[in-house]
């Protein structure tokens, strides 16, 4: 998502919210692009808090449990992929 600088390449930096405190991500990806995935955050936080009930968690605490359920996500579409790539190589 995020870019080093490039040379002739146009990037885009867009101002988003998350948790109350702003950030401006600069990269190739569209505007609409960034904020679907702020929108999947904020979902992600939000379904956290709620399964936290009445125990009030810092943002440190909110963007690690994030972190971790998005990480566990993206493990497990990795380990699906690999299979998936295994299984087409064998029938090859």
């Amino acid at each position: 998502m995020l870019t080093p600088k490039v040379e002739h390449e146009a990037l885009n930096r867009v101002t988003i919210n998350i948790m109350g405190d702003e950030y401006t991500v600069v990269g190739r990806e569209s505007a609409e692009y960034i904020n679907q995935l702020v929108e999947m955050i904020e979902s992600k936080i939000e379904t956290i808090q709620q399964a936290h009930g009445d125990a009030r968690l810092s943002k440190t605490q909110l963007s690690i449990l994030v972190a971790l359920q998005i990480t566990d996500e993206l493990t497990k579409l990795r380990i699906e992929h690999e299979k998936l790539e295994k299984l087409l190589q064998e029938a090859k």
